[in-house]
């Protein structure tokens, strides 16, 4: 089990460094990884994406493995995915609520990219700010204006009814059905009944390209089947 974030401060991590290298342990294990609709396009083209429900909101993933704990992009410990998710791509920080108006930045001191010796510094020998730090402070200011935005949309789509429950349906290599509950998907038929004042409501979002590539991206469920080990079921 990974170490728990703590708040990251200049005092305790003056001598923290980032290794630049890939974090296997920020995939290793995930089955899925959230999205934005921004990211629809770009995730589509290699996993299946699907809405989870989370009390009232409902969340974009990209799914890596037909079964919780279960990544199938990483094979002979090497990261296969040829898209990661923003979500996780700045492994080891991550964003914790502190209160309702502050978010504070967190880093996994022990993680496999972290180093106490060699990689970019996050803070200069007067205990200011690197450069390095600076950049990943305004990695997380734009995704979080960008999260806010596809939350956004995503309510839209609820309120629309386009939001309807299908698990996730499968045969394996060895013609066993399957199926993972939970997962919500645009209606399609709904979609494209929609009224053209709804339809150009939706393209004033600029949330059309997603939708679509969210419908393409569920023919990928095929390429996680294939990448099943043939001596291994994939979910009971």
């Amino acid at each position: 089990m990974l170490a728990q974030p703590v708040v990251l401060n200049n005092e305790q991590h003056k001598d923290l460094h980032v290794l630049a290298q890939f974090s296997l342990e920020s995939v290793n294990g995930r089955h899925i990884a959230p999205l934005m609709l921004q990211e629809f396009a770009a995730a589509s083209a290699f996993y299946p994406i699907f809405f989870l429900q989370v009390e009232e909101l409902f969340a974009p993933v990209a799914v890596f493995g037909l079964k919780e704990g279960q990544n199938l992009f990483i094979k002979d410990g090497q990261w296969e995915g040829q898209y990661l998710p923003a979500g996780i791509r700045a492994y080891p920080f991550n964003l914790a609520q502190a209160n309702d108006d502050q978010l504070l930045l967190c880093v996994n001191e022990q993680a496999d990219n972290i180093s106490r010796t060699e990689g970019q510094a996050l803070f200069n020998a007067d205990n200011t700010p690197t450069e390095f730090f600076n950049g990943v402070n305004t990695f997380f200011k734009d995704y979080i204006d960008a999260n806010a935005v596809s939350r956004n949309i995503v309510a839209q789509i609820k309120e629309m009814g386009l939001l309807k429950a299908d698990g996730l349906q499968y045969r394996d290599l060895a013609g066993k059905e399957h199926r993972l509950n939970g997962f919500f998907v645009i209606d399609r038929e709904k979609f494209e009944a929609l009224s053209d004042e709804q339809f150009l409501t939706l393209r004033k979002f600029g949330v059309l390209q997603a939708i679509y590539a969210h419908f393409s991206s569920l023919d990928r469920i095929g390429s996680l089947i294939n990448r099943l080990p043939i001596d291994a079921p994939a979910a009971e």
